[in-house]
Protein backbone atom coordinates (compact mmCIF):
# COMPACT_ATOMS: atom_id res chain seq x y z
CA UNK A 1 0.00 0.00 0.00
CA UNK A 2 0.93 3.10 -1.48
CA UNK A 3 0.72 6.68 1.30
CA UNK A 4 0.66 10.16 -0.91
CA UNK A 5 0.84 12.79 1.63
CA UNK A 6 1.50 16.40 1.17
CA UNK A 7 2.94 18.92 3.29
CA UNK A 8 0.82 22.58 3.28
CA UNK A 9 3.77 23.91 0.96
CA UNK A 10 3.63 21.00 -1.56
CA UNK A 11 -0.41 21.05 -1.56
CA UNK A 12 -1.27 21.59 -5.37
CA UNK A 13 -2.33 25.38 -6.05
CA UNK A 14 -5.61 25.99 -7.81
CA UNK A 15 -7.46 29.64 -9.22
CA UNK A 16 -8.84 30.96 -6.16
CA UNK A 17 -10.87 33.54 -7.62
CA UNK A 18 -11.73 31.83 -9.88
CA UNK A 19 -13.10 28.87 -8.08
CA UNK A 20 -14.69 31.20 -5.73
CA UNK A 21 -16.46 33.13 -8.77
CA UNK A 22 -17.37 29.39 -9.81
CA UNK A 23 -18.86 28.75 -6.60
CA UNK A 24 -20.77 31.55 -6.35
CA UNK A 25 -22.43 31.27 -9.62
CA UNK A 26 -23.07 27.72 -8.73
CA UNK A 27 -24.98 29.01 -5.30
CA UNK A 28 -27.31 31.35 -7.22
CA UNK A 29 -27.86 28.74 -9.49
CA UNK A 30 -29.02 26.69 -7.01
CA UNK A 31 -30.95 29.45 -4.90
CA UNK A 32 -32.75 29.97 -8.17
CA UNK A 33 -34.22 27.13 -8.86
CA UNK A 34 -35.37 26.47 -5.30
CA UNK A 35 -37.05 30.21 -5.78
CA UNK A 36 -38.66 28.90 -9.09
CA UNK A 37 -39.94 25.89 -8.04
CA UNK A 38 -41.37 27.51 -4.84
CA UNK A 39 -43.23 29.97 -6.86
CA UNK A 40 -44.62 27.25 -9.62
CA UNK A 41 -45.81 24.96 -6.20
CA UNK A 42 -48.43 26.60 -5.99
CA UNK A 43 -49.70 27.85 -9.79
CA UNK A 44 -49.41 23.82 -10.29
CA UNK A 45 -51.89 23.01 -7.43
CA UNK A 46 -54.49 26.24 -9.73
CA UNK A 47 -53.50 24.10 -12.89
CA UNK A 48 -54.13 20.37 -11.86
CA UNK A 49 -55.88 18.55 -9.57
CA UNK A 50 -53.75 16.15 -8.30
CA UNK A 51 -51.64 18.44 -6.91
CA UNK A 52 -53.59 18.26 -3.40
CA UNK A 53 -52.56 19.65 -0.44
CA UNK A 54 -50.98 16.42 0.55
CA UNK A 55 -48.85 16.37 -2.16
CA UNK A 56 -48.11 20.07 -2.11
CA UNK A 57 -46.99 19.77 1.98
CA UNK A 58 -44.38 16.71 0.83
CA UNK A 59 -43.10 19.00 -2.07
CA UNK A 60 -42.18 21.41 -0.09
CA UNK A 61 -40.30 20.01 2.74
CA UNK A 62 -38.57 18.94 0.24
CA UNK A 63 -37.47 22.12 -1.33
CA UNK A 64 -37.35 23.59 2.41
CA UNK A 65 -34.69 20.19 3.14
CA UNK A 66 -32.70 21.46 -0.18
CA UNK A 67 -32.50 25.21 0.96
CA UNK A 68 -31.05 24.07 4.29
CA UNK A 69 -28.25 21.96 2.73
CA UNK A 70 -27.31 25.10 1.14
CA UNK A 71 -27.43 26.87 4.32
CA UNK A 72 -29.09 26.04 7.90
CA UNK A 73 -31.35 28.85 8.46
CA UNK A 74 -34.44 29.31 9.36
CA UNK A 75 -36.39 32.92 9.03
CA UNK A 76 -38.62 32.69 12.32
CA UNK A 77 -40.97 36.04 12.61
CA UNK A 78 -43.65 36.69 14.29
CA UNK A 79 -45.82 36.56 11.41
CA UNK A 80 -45.30 32.76 11.08
CA UNK A 81 -45.69 33.00 14.86
CA UNK A 82 -48.92 34.50 14.38
CA UNK A 83 -50.06 32.19 11.83
CA UNK A 84 -49.04 28.85 13.71
CA UNK A 85 -50.97 29.81 16.34
CA UNK A 86 -53.78 30.71 14.49
CA UNK A 87 -53.30 27.31 13.08
CA UNK A 88 -52.97 25.48 16.26
CA UNK A 89 -56.38 26.91 17.11
CA UNK A 90 -58.00 25.75 14.52
CA UNK A 91 -56.87 22.22 14.98
CA UNK A 92 -57.71 22.52 18.52
CA UNK A 93 -61.53 23.31 16.91
CA UNK A 94 -61.57 20.61 15.92
CA UNK A 95 -62.98 18.76 19.38
CA UNK A 96 -66.41 21.31 18.65
CA UNK A 97 -66.49 20.69 14.87
CA UNK A 98 -69.16 19.51 12.91
CA UNK A 99 -67.03 16.99 10.74
CA UNK A 100 -63.38 16.54 10.53
CA UNK A 101 -63.80 15.55 7.44
CA UNK A 102 -64.97 18.57 6.15
CA UNK A 103 -62.31 20.43 7.81
CA UNK A 104 -59.25 19.20 6.13
CA UNK A 105 -60.51 21.80 3.15
CA UNK A 106 -58.63 24.48 5.68
CA UNK A 107 -56.45 22.36 7.62
CA UNK A 108 -54.28 20.68 5.33
CA UNK A 109 -53.93 23.93 2.83
CA UNK A 110 -52.86 26.03 6.27
CA UNK A 111 -49.89 23.85 6.78
CA UNK A 112 -48.98 24.33 3.72
CA UNK A 113 -49.61 28.42 4.50
CA UNK A 114 -47.12 27.90 6.96
CA UNK A 115 -44.39 26.21 4.80
CA UNK A 116 -44.22 28.49 2.35
CA UNK A 117 -43.70 31.37 5.09
CA UNK A 118 -41.25 29.45 6.10
CA UNK A 119 -39.18 28.18 2.26
CA UNK A 120 -39.73 31.90 1.03
CA UNK A 121 -39.16 34.01 3.77
CA UNK A 122 -36.19 32.23 4.74
CA UNK A 123 -34.44 32.10 1.14
CA UNK A 124 -35.35 36.32 1.07
CA UNK A 125 -33.72 36.48 3.84
CA UNK A 126 -30.28 34.66 4.32
CA UNK A 127 -29.95 33.51 0.58
CA UNK A 128 -28.47 35.03 -2.66
CA UNK A 129 -31.14 38.08 -2.91
CA UNK A 130 -30.67 38.43 -6.75
CA UNK A 131 -31.03 34.77 -7.36
CA UNK A 132 -34.48 34.75 -5.43
CA UNK A 133 -35.67 37.03 -7.17
CA UNK A 134 -35.19 35.91 -10.23
CA UNK A 135 -36.64 32.86 -9.69
CA UNK A 136 -39.66 33.98 -8.31
CA UNK A 137 -40.14 35.65 -11.80
CA UNK A 138 -38.87 33.21 -13.92
CA UNK A 139 -41.03 30.41 -11.89
CA UNK A 140 -44.23 32.75 -12.18
CA UNK A 141 -43.49 33.16 -15.87
CA UNK A 142 -43.11 29.20 -16.51
CA UNK A 143 -46.16 28.46 -14.88
CA UNK A 144 -48.17 31.03 -16.85
CA UNK A 145 -46.86 29.82 -19.97
CA UNK A 146 -47.62 25.92 -18.79
CA UNK A 147 -51.39 27.51 -18.04
CA UNK A 148 -52.09 29.19 -21.38
CA UNK A 149 -50.92 25.97 -23.25
CA UNK A 150 -53.09 23.73 -20.90
CA UNK A 151 -56.25 25.70 -21.27
CA UNK A 152 -55.43 28.58 -24.33
CA UNK A 153 -56.54 31.28 -21.44
CA UNK A 154 -56.58 34.00 -22.56
CA UNK A 155 -57.06 33.07 -25.89
CA UNK A 156 -59.81 30.91 -25.37
CA UNK A 157 -62.05 31.23 -21.78
CA UNK A 158 -62.07 27.68 -20.57
CA UNK A 159 -64.96 25.59 -18.97
CA UNK A 160 -65.52 26.39 -15.45
CA UNK A 161 -62.61 28.84 -15.39
CA UNK A 162 -61.46 29.37 -12.06
CA UNK A 163 -61.15 33.15 -12.47
CA UNK A 164 -60.56 34.42 -8.67
CA UNK A 165 -58.15 31.72 -8.59
CA UNK A 166 -55.58 32.28 -11.55
CA UNK A 167 -56.64 36.37 -10.93
CA UNK A 168 -54.52 35.56 -7.62
CA UNK A 169 -52.05 33.62 -9.39
CA UNK A 170 -51.44 36.56 -11.75
CA UNK A 171 -51.37 39.32 -8.78
CA UNK A 172 -48.67 37.15 -7.55
CA UNK A 173 -47.08 37.59 -10.58
CA UNK A 174 -47.27 41.10 -10.73
CA UNK A 175 -46.40 41.67 -6.96
CA UNK A 176 -43.00 39.25 -7.92
CA UNK A 177 -42.57 41.62 -11.25
CA UNK A 178 -42.44 44.75 -9.19
CA UNK A 179 -40.08 43.44 -6.72
CA UNK A 180 -38.01 42.46 -9.28
CA UNK A 181 -38.10 45.88 -11.13
CA UNK A 182 -37.17 47.37 -7.70
CA UNK A 183 -34.12 45.35 -6.81
CA UNK A 184 -32.82 45.18 -10.45
CA UNK A 185 -33.95 48.88 -11.28
CA UNK A 186 -34.81 47.84 -14.50
CA UNK A 187 -37.36 49.42 -16.34
CA UNK A 188 -38.41 47.99 -20.08
CA UNK A 189 -38.84 44.90 -19.26
CA UNK A 190 -40.48 44.46 -16.18
CA UNK A 191 -43.22 47.28 -16.88
CA UNK A 192 -43.90 45.39 -19.73
CA UNK A 193 -44.36 42.44 -18.37
CA UNK A 194 -46.67 44.49 -15.35
CA UNK A 195 -48.59 45.74 -18.29
CA UNK A 196 -49.19 42.13 -19.62
CA UNK A 197 -50.17 40.96 -16.14
CA UNK A 198 -52.71 43.62 -15.82
CA UNK A 199 -54.65 42.89 -19.10
CA UNK A 200 -54.45 39.27 -17.92
CA UNK A 201 -56.20 40.28 -14.71
CA UNK A 202 -58.59 42.14 -16.30
CA UNK A 203 -59.07 38.79 -18.50
CA UNK A 204 -59.71 36.71 -15.83
CA UNK A 205 -63.44 39.06 -15.05
CA UNK A 206 -62.02 38.73 -11.26
CA UNK A 207 -63.88 41.71 -9.73
CA UNK A 208 -62.31 41.84 -6.76
CA UNK A 209 -59.20 41.33 -7.80
CA UNK A 210 -59.02 44.33 -10.39
CA UNK A 211 -60.94 46.85 -7.42
CA UNK A 212 -58.13 45.12 -5.00
CA UNK A 213 -55.59 46.21 -7.51
CA UNK A 214 -57.10 49.82 -7.98
CA UNK A 215 -57.73 50.27 -4.20
CA UNK A 216 -54.00 49.30 -3.63
CA UNK A 217 -52.60 51.70 -6.34
CA UNK A 218 -54.98 54.61 -5.09
CA UNK A 219 -53.85 54.03 -1.20
CA UNK A 220 -49.99 54.28 -1.92
CA UNK A 221 -50.68 57.04 -4.08
CA UNK A 222 -52.17 58.82 -0.69
CA UNK A 223 -49.90 57.01 1.49
CA UNK A 224 -46.69 57.36 -0.15
CA UNK A 225 -47.47 60.19 -2.32
CA UNK A 226 -43.51 61.02 -3.06
CA UNK A 227 -42.37 58.00 -4.12
CA UNK A 228 -45.61 57.33 -6.25
CA UNK A 229 -45.10 60.63 -7.69
CA UNK A 230 -41.23 60.02 -8.09
CA UNK A 231 -41.71 56.45 -9.92
CA UNK A 232 -44.80 57.72 -12.08
CA UNK A 233 -43.02 61.10 -13.40
CA UNK A 234 -39.56 59.00 -14.15
CA UNK A 235 -41.26 56.12 -16.17
CA UNK A 236 -44.20 58.07 -17.85
CA UNK A 237 -42.56 58.31 -21.12
CA UNK A 238 -41.57 54.63 -20.97
CA UNK A 239 -45.19 53.83 -19.78
CA UNK A 240 -46.71 55.71 -22.35
CA UNK A 241 -44.84 53.30 -24.86
CA UNK A 242 -45.47 50.45 -23.48
CA UNK A 243 -48.93 51.12 -23.10
CA UNK A 244 -49.50 52.40 -26.47
CA UNK A 245 -48.05 49.35 -27.59
CA UNK A 246 -49.86 46.60 -25.77
CA UNK A 247 -53.11 48.65 -26.40
CA UNK A 248 -52.51 47.99 -30.19
CA UNK A 249 -51.70 44.34 -29.30
CA UNK A 250 -54.58 43.55 -27.46
CA UNK A 251 -56.82 45.21 -29.97
CA UNK A 252 -54.95 43.13 -32.47
CA UNK A 253 -56.62 39.87 -31.36
CA UNK A 254 -60.21 39.88 -31.21
CA UNK A 255 -60.36 37.01 -28.52
CA UNK A 256 -58.08 38.83 -25.83
CA UNK A 257 -59.72 41.90 -26.71
CA UNK A 258 -63.48 40.37 -26.18
CA UNK A 259 -61.85 38.91 -22.45
CA UNK A 260 -60.13 42.43 -21.61
CA UNK A 261 -63.65 44.44 -22.24
CA UNK A 262 -65.66 41.47 -20.74
CA UNK A 263 -63.86 41.62 -17.73
CA UNK A 264 -63.43 44.94 -17.38
CA UNK A 265 -67.87 45.29 -17.74
CA UNK A 266 -67.77 43.02 -15.14
CA UNK A 267 -65.81 44.99 -12.71
CA UNK A 268 -67.72 47.89 -13.63
CA UNK A 269 -71.07 46.11 -12.53
CA UNK A 270 -69.05 45.29 -9.39
CA UNK A 271 -68.70 48.55 -8.44
CA UNK A 272 -71.77 49.71 -9.23
CA UNK A 273 -73.40 46.70 -6.57
CA UNK A 274 -71.02 48.14 -3.98
CA UNK A 275 -72.92 51.69 -3.84
CA UNK A 276 -76.24 50.74 -4.59
CA UNK A 277 -75.84 47.95 -2.47
CA UNK A 278 -78.34 45.85 -4.65
CA UNK A 279 -77.88 43.35 -7.66
CA UNK A 280 -77.37 45.63 -10.50
CA UNK A 281 -77.36 42.63 -13.06
CA UNK A 282 -78.52 39.46 -12.89
CA UNK A 283 -74.94 37.35 -13.17
CA UNK A 284 -73.86 39.39 -9.78
CA UNK A 285 -74.37 37.10 -6.45
CA UNK A 286 -74.62 39.73 -4.29
CA UNK A 287 -78.12 38.78 -2.90
CA UNK A 288 -76.59 35.29 -2.47
CA UNK A 289 -73.68 36.97 -0.06
CA UNK A 290 -75.84 39.36 1.49
CA UNK A 291 -77.59 35.86 2.63
CA UNK A 292 -73.96 34.06 3.89
CA UNK A 293 -73.13 37.41 5.62
CA UNK A 294 -76.55 37.19 7.65
CA UNK A 295 -76.18 33.48 8.05
CA UNK A 296 -72.66 33.60 9.38
CA UNK A 297 -73.43 36.70 12.28
CA UNK A 298 -76.15 35.07 13.17
CA UNK A 299 -74.12 31.61 13.88
CA UNK A 300 -71.55 33.25 15.38
CA UNK A 301 -73.24 35.32 18.00
CA UNK A 302 -73.92 30.99 19.54
CA UNK A 303 -70.25 30.81 20.45
CA UNK A 304 -68.42 34.77 19.65
CA UNK A 305 -65.06 33.70 21.44
CA UNK A 306 -64.27 30.33 19.95
CA UNK A 307 -66.69 29.38 17.72
CA UNK A 308 -68.41 26.62 16.00
CA UNK A 309 -65.15 24.77 14.75
CA UNK A 310 -63.35 24.59 11.72
CA UNK A 311 -64.96 24.67 8.69
CA UNK A 312 -68.56 24.82 10.59
CA UNK A 313 -69.61 27.18 8.13
CA UNK A 314 -69.49 24.79 5.02
CA UNK A 315 -70.87 21.93 6.87
CA UNK A 316 -73.48 23.77 8.10
CA UNK A 317 -74.54 25.82 4.94
CA UNK A 318 -72.80 24.05 2.02
CA UNK A 319 -70.49 26.36 0.78
CA UNK A 320 -68.08 28.80 2.84
CA UNK A 321 -69.48 32.41 2.72
CA UNK A 322 -67.22 33.73 0.05
CA UNK A 323 -65.76 35.97 3.04
CA UNK A 324 -62.54 35.49 5.18
CA UNK A 325 -64.18 37.87 7.74
CA UNK A 326 -67.61 35.71 7.81
CA UNK A 327 -65.94 32.52 7.97
CA UNK A 328 -63.69 33.34 10.98
CA UNK A 329 -66.10 34.62 12.57
CA UNK A 330 -68.57 32.06 12.19
CA UNK A 331 -65.55 29.07 12.54
CA UNK A 332 -62.63 30.39 14.37
CA UNK A 333 -64.80 33.24 16.39
CA UNK A 334 -63.06 36.19 17.17
CA UNK A 335 -59.53 34.71 19.05
CA UNK A 336 -59.01 33.32 14.90
CA UNK A 337 -60.06 36.36 13.39
CA UNK A 338 -57.72 38.21 15.50
CA UNK A 339 -54.81 35.85 15.49
CA UNK A 340 -55.45 35.85 11.39
CA UNK A 341 -55.81 39.74 10.60
CA UNK A 342 -52.87 40.39 13.07
CA UNK A 343 -50.81 39.02 10.16
CA UNK A 344 -51.65 42.34 8.39
CA UNK A 345 -51.08 44.63 11.41
CA UNK A 346 -47.37 42.55 11.72
CA UNK A 347 -46.30 43.90 8.40
CA UNK A 348 -48.44 47.14 8.96
CA UNK A 349 -45.74 47.46 12.12
CA UNK A 350 -43.16 46.77 10.25
CA UNK A 351 -43.70 49.42 7.04
CA UNK A 352 -44.38 51.69 9.92
CA UNK A 353 -40.79 51.30 11.87
CA UNK A 354 -38.88 52.21 8.26
CA UNK A 355 -40.64 54.73 7.56
CA UNK A 356 -38.21 57.49 6.07
CA UNK A 357 -35.71 54.58 5.53
CA UNK A 358 -33.82 55.00 2.58
CA UNK A 359 -35.67 51.47 0.25
CA UNK A 360 -36.66 53.34 -2.31
CA UNK A 361 -39.97 51.94 -3.57
CA UNK A 362 -39.83 48.82 -1.26
CA UNK A 363 -42.65 49.85 1.28
CA UNK A 364 -44.99 51.44 -1.39
CA UNK A 365 -44.94 48.14 -3.03
CA UNK A 366 -45.57 46.42 0.09
CA UNK A 367 -48.07 48.57 1.42
CA UNK A 368 -50.12 48.41 -1.90
CA UNK A 369 -50.15 44.49 -1.81
CA UNK A 370 -51.09 44.81 2.07
CA UNK A 371 -54.05 47.02 0.82
CA UNK A 372 -55.06 44.86 -2.35
CA UNK A 373 -54.81 41.53 -0.13
CA UNK A 374 -56.97 43.13 2.70
CA UNK A 375 -59.70 44.41 0.41
CA UNK A 376 -59.79 40.68 -1.55
CA UNK A 377 -60.15 39.10 1.79
CA UNK A 378 -64.05 40.72 2.20
CA UNK A 379 -65.06 38.32 -0.55
CA UNK A 380 -62.75 35.65 -0.59
CA UNK A 381 -62.06 32.83 1.79
CA UNK A 382 -58.25 34.15 1.85
CA UNK A 383 -56.59 32.79 5.38
CA UNK A 384 -55.11 29.27 3.43
CA UNK A 385 -54.12 30.76 0.16
CA UNK A 386 -50.98 30.16 -1.16
CA UNK A 387 -50.95 33.44 -3.26
CA UNK A 388 -50.92 35.22 -0.33
CA UNK A 389 -48.43 33.32 1.68
CA UNK A 390 -45.78 33.87 -0.68
CA UNK A 391 -46.70 38.16 -0.65
CA UNK A 392 -46.46 37.48 3.24
CA UNK A 393 -42.77 36.01 3.15
CA UNK A 394 -41.73 37.79 0.77
CA UNK A 395 -42.67 41.03 2.05
CA UNK A 396 -41.60 40.43 5.86
CA UNK A 397 -38.43 38.82 4.50
CA UNK A 398 -37.24 41.73 2.40
CA UNK A 399 -37.97 43.94 5.43
CA UNK A 400 -36.54 42.04 7.70
CA UNK A 401 -33.66 41.80 6.02
CA UNK A 402 -33.12 45.47 5.01
CA UNK A 403 -34.06 46.41 8.59
CA UNK A 404 -31.15 44.23 10.44
CA UNK A 405 -28.59 46.58 8.10
CA UNK A 406 -26.85 49.75 8.11
CA UNK A 407 -28.99 52.67 6.14
CA UNK A 408 -26.37 53.02 3.52
CA UNK A 409 -26.14 48.74 3.05
CA UNK A 410 -30.07 48.71 3.24
CA UNK A 411 -30.40 51.54 0.66
CA UNK A 412 -27.73 50.04 -1.84
CA UNK A 413 -29.69 46.42 -1.22
CA UNK A 414 -26.37 45.13 -1.32
CA UNK A 415 -26.16 40.91 -1.51
CA UNK A 416 -24.97 38.90 1.66
CA UNK A 417 -23.02 36.27 0.26
CA UNK A 418 -22.64 33.07 1.89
Amino acid sequence: MTVISQTRAEAPRYPTVLSKQIQWALTRLYTLILSALATIEPMMASTFEKFNPVRQGAFLMLLIFMMLLLRPWLLLTRELGLYAAFTAYMFITLIWAPSAFIAMNTLLPALDFMLLLLLCGSLVAFHDLKGVVMGALGGFLVGALVYTRSTGFPFVYPPEFPYNAIAGMYLLGLFMTLVFAWYTRWRVIPLLTALMILVLIAATTSIKTNLGIALGAGATALFYSRSFLRIFSRNFLLLSIVGSALIFAVISNQAVLERVQFGLDRVSRGVEVLQRREDAARDTSYADRADWKNLGIKGWTRSPLFGNGVEAFRADVGTTSHATPIDLLYNTGVLGIFLFYSLFGSVALRLLRLHGSELRSLPALIFAGLVCYSFITLSATMHYNSFLAIYFAVSTGLLARLAARPAPAAAAVADARP
